[in-house]
């Protein structure tokens, strides 16, 4: 077993440190600014307070935000109930440690908080240590085309360990934070994330899951679609020891009175998720949902080598509220995805890739759990590896580049 990550993953993380490093010096931060008014800005922001945002935007009028570099103790970018409309595009966000201790509960800075807004557009950027995208509350219209599109971003290491003081984390708390969040973002047409990566180190990333829908939806003639992202680790602060319940991507999350409130119509395919520790994908709520032609793999092992202590299975749908009672847990298919997910804990060639207890049944009585195909094992740290250059070479199939178009000008 490989001793370090992937040379390819590695490889990566160096050219960002070395430009992170570069860029920092060269950069001449301006102090917070907030956003009142309409228009197209650029710039360099850095918040020192952990309550305040390096940028906040206070206006429903349509604000871009490209071709800048933002770093902040508290939030890096804030929207709340101001019915925002935002592009952000081609902007590096670092988040800094809020060097607070653990009883003022301070974890690492949102790339972007929204709640009650509009529309927006994340695309090419680069986020470092930040805790993710959080969207709450969609109050757009689809005949404006207002929508949500989450495209081409990089991301490293999404991080919700608390601070414990300057420079140091908790080792055991965190907050529940993830890539992307959708809390209660309902009946959106034409929201996609896709096309984007992330990468979470052990030891230096506390993620829940990557990629969240929490009672949240799309409508029957446009279903959220996330497909084409590339996911790498999803660990327990101490993933050696301590239990973890996050993962790779929760197509369908949270309990749910009605049907309307429910997490729904929603497209899951085409990703590839390494590594994810406790669950791959997994589906625990809602209906009308689709997963199919994703790639999970996990040979269960850290880069060091160590096995992971709370690798549990690679893809399952169960009914973790008991939603079918309520009427709100149906019609969710899971088919033709590929998954080899290890539990080396328990033997070399053990495995658990599936776990289908609420699986529904179409009108015929078929499963529509059905098609999906299990890798022979053992599976290893190689073909990790080899998931990661298959990510490449997709990108380059496709003509798409993940990440900061351009440099930063300082």
């Amino acid at each position: 077993m490989s001793s370090s990550l992937p040379w390819t993953v590695s490889f990566v993380f160096s050219l960002l440190t070395c430009s992170l490093l570069e860029h920092a010096g060269a950069i001449q931060y301006s102090k917070p600014i907030v956003i009142r008014k309409g228009g197209v800005y650029q710039g360099n922001w850095q918040s020192l307070d952990p309550r305040v945002a390096a940028v906040e935007i206070a206006t429903r009028q349509k604000v871009v935000i490209q071709n800048s570099n933002i770093q902040s103790k508290g939030p890096l970018i804030r929207s709340q109930y101001d019915r925002a409309n935002i592009v952000i595009r081609n902007t590096r966000g670092v988040a800094l440690n809020p060097g607070r201790p653990l009883k003022e509960y301070r974890f690492p800075g949102r790339f972007l908080d929204l709640e009650e807004f509009e529309s927006l557009l994340v695309e090419n950027n680069e986020m470092i240590g930040t805790s993710g995208i959080y969207l709450r509350s969609y109050l757009g219209q689809a005949s404006k085309g207002q929508t949500i599109k989450i495209l081409r971003n990089r991301a490293i290491n999404i991080d919700g360990r608390y601070s414990t003081g300057p420079g140091q984390y908790s080792p055991t708390e965190a907050r529940l934070v993830q890539f992307v969040q959708f809390n209660q973002v309902r009946h959106v047409s034409g929201a996609e994330i896709a096309w984007n990566e992330v990468i979470n180190e052990p030891g230096k990333s506390r993620p829940e899951e990557n990629i969240n829908m929490y009672r949240s939806s799309g409508v029957p003639e446009s279903r959220i679609k996330i497909h084409d992202n590339y996911i790498q680790g999803a660990y327990a602060v101490r993933p050696r020891t301590d239990e973890y319940s996050g993962g790779g991507i929760n197509a369908a999350d949270g309990s749910s009175q009605t049907a309307k409130e429910a997490a729904a119509y929603i497209r899951v395919y085409r990703n590839q998720i390494v590594n994810t520790s406790n669950v791959g994908i997994a589906v625990s709520a809602g209906h009308n949902i689709e997963v199919f032609e994703n790639r999970v793999i996990s040979s269960g092992y850290l880069p060091s080598g160590a096995p992971i202590k709370a690798q549990n299975v690679g893809l399952y749908v169960w009914d973790m509220h008991g939603d079918k009672k309520k009427g709100t847990f149906y019609n969710i298919s899971v088919r033709d995805n590929l998954v080899g997910w290890a539990q080396p804990l328990k033997g070399k060639y053990v495995q658990n890739p599936f776990w289908f207890p609420d699986c529904p049944r179409d009108p015929k009585g078929v499963s529509q759990c059905r098609g999906n195909r299990v890798l022979p094992s053992p599976i290893t740290q190689t073909m990790e590896r080899q998931e990661y250059a298959r990510w490449q070479a997709k990108l380059r199939a496709a003509g798409i580049r993940v990440g900061l178009l351009t440099p930063r000008a300082p």
